[in-house]
């Protein structure tokens, strides 16, 4: 162990031993992304419109995403701007929600992870997977590599964990070691029921010609490839991008192409490339416009089980067991069968595109897998009252003392 990471873990054996001391304020705080998307975003933005009696407050090291809050006089928290009143904040907060891993919203700070843990942690996580995660890669991984271990171990910390479905918990459970889940729909989902608040479209703006695009009467197809830890599959080839737009010109398609939000800080081309080609940020909210897409294009993001909700066709990469990594893509993972998706690769990408979208005989599946998945209704008041019940239950505790 360096000397550097041997003094973060000292200070943060001391923070944990402070933090689970404090006596807790009716504070609940949220963390998500470099930019203000994903279940957090719209869970937090439900409670700060309807919770008078506890404080809620967005917490972030992104200064800029902080100022784009500010402006739209959203409550929130800049980590980087006074440690010390960071440290306080965090020490007395009785109820932290993420939705990514908290290594990742906290850039890694031990710490300051350290100061949260006398609160409750509840993970909303970032959607149904085909991908086995944190827990369940143990064989896989070695835990001598501290950039695996330390988000494992960081999000395994939860408390409690979303789970949307029956179907779902036993997945959670071995993903997390979590020992009591929360039912519940993502919030994310919400809006794409429903048109987008003010609010919601903080970080969802895309470029002029893409909501041009969006307004036309042409079709629309969203293209949204995943993080595969490094390597590479058919969507990441320029071979894939040629035969991808020869069709969309031949049959009048627009093509959006969304880039994942973990390559928020690498460059990335703007606004639109060539003719039928729009390609939205790495850090664009695109939920705000996924019921105006008519089919979804993906290897195996999970975005393609929330576009379920929208009723529209699903296209994902025919990846073969040994073509790529040994532990993903994981259908099994899913109840029910495959039935819900068109499978398609490079070869067969035209065919496969044209049948979704004028001959789609794949609706059933897609409800029935929908349904399975997303038994609840909407998300975020439902949400919003267990929260409230689990911040009155930690401030009790907190308060609570004997006397012998």
């Amino acid at each position: 162990m360096s000397t550097e990471l041997a003094v973060l873990t000292q200070f943060g054996t001391m923070m944990k031993a402070v933090s689970e001391r404090t006596p807790k304020r009716r504070t609940v705080l949220f963390f998500g992304r470099e930019t203000f998307c994903d279940n957090s975003k719209y869970l937090f933005l439900h409670m700060v419109e309807r919770c008078k009696d506890a404080e809620v407050i967005w917490v972030s090291t992104e200064t800029h995403l902080i100022e784009r809050l500010r402006e739209n006089q959203l409550p929130c928290f800049d980590l980087t701007e006074n440690y010390d009143r960071s440290v306080d904040l965090l020490l007395h907060a009785a109820v932290a929600v993420f939705c990514v891993n908290p290594s990742q919203s906290l850039v890694g700070n031990l710490p300051l992870f350290s100061c949260l843990s006398g609160a409750v942690h509840i993970q909303l996580w970032h959607g149904v997977s085909v991908k086995k995660l944190l827990l369940q890669l143990l064989p896989y991984l070695s835990t001598q590599d501290e950039t695996f271990l330390r988000p494992v171990s960081w999000a395994t910390r939860a408390d409690y964990v979303l789970s949307t479905s029956p179907e779902l918990d036993a997945y959670w459970h071995h993903v997390f070691g979590a020992r009591t889940l929360l039912r519940g729909g993502y919030s994310r989902n919400d809006v794409i029921r429903r048109p987008a608040t003010a609010g919601e479209m903080i970080d969802a703006v895309i470029p002029e010609s893409a909501q041009k695009a969006l307004a036309s009467s042409r079709r629309k197809v969203l293209l949204v490839p995943t993080w595969q830890r490094g390597k590479n599959t058919v969507l990441s080839d320029a071979k894939f991008l040629v035969r991808l737009m020869t069709y969309a010109r031949k049959h009048d398609l627009e093509i959006f192409y969304k880039v994942h939000p973990l390559y928020v800080y690498q460059a990335q081309p703007a606004g639109k490339q060539v003719d039928h080609l729009h390609i939205l940020h790495a850090g664009v909210d695109v939920y705000p416009y996924l019921s105006q897409f008519d089919a979804l294009i993906t290897d195996y993001s999970s975005i393609m089980f929330d576009f379920l909700l929208t009723g529209k066709p699903v296209l994902t990469l025919d990846i073969r067991h040994g073509d790529h990594q040994l532990f993903e893509p994981d259908y099994s993972l899913l109840p029910g069968d495959e039935d819900f998706r068109y499978l398609f690769t490079l070869d067969t990408l035209g065919e496969t595109l044209g049948e979704a979208l004028n001959a789609d005989t794949k609706q059933a599946g897609r409800q029935a897998l929908a349904g399975r998945l997303f038994p609840e209704g909407e998300a975020s008041p439902a949400l919003h009252d267990k929260i409230l019940k689990i911040l009155d239950e930690k401030c009790r505790e907190s308060s609570t003392f004997a006397v012998e």
